[in-house]
């Protein structure tokens, strides 16, 4: 009956602070700023897509500069920043094409060329 005296305690837990193992600082923003480079290269070929590639370029290199920022320095980092520069310049060479097109076509057809 010794165990009547006794306080009920509840068990005590522990919450982990340490940080995630295999995770580095950065690299969820090198992640990013890869899925954001493939995207923008692949929409930079859709016509009017390439506005959403200039977007989705430079949130990609913003990306892979705060990911350098916090010290990541990997392959995922430097993938993402290259793609998002091609996505940018595609899009931007496709926009500028969709554009240069659409006036064209415009001209010609106010003049009754078509």
């Amino acid at each position: 009956m010794a165990m009547e005296n006794q306080p009920n305690q509840a068990p005590s837990y522990q919450n982990p602070q340490g940080p995630v193992p295999g995770k580095q600082p950065g690299q969820g923003a090198a992640t990013g700023s890869l899925v954001c480079g493939i995207i923008a290269v692949v929409l930079a070929f859709f016509g009017y897509g390439a506005i959403v590639s200039l977007i989705l370029g430079i949130v990609g290199l913003v990306m892979a500069s705060k990911a350098k920022k916090e010290g990541f320095s990997g392959g995922l980092r430097t993938a993402g920043f290259v793609l998002s520069i091609i996505g940018l310049v595609f899009g931007a060479i496709g926009l500028i094409g969709c554009v240069a097109c659409a006036g064209v076509l415009g001209a010609a057809s106010m003049s009754g060329a078509l």
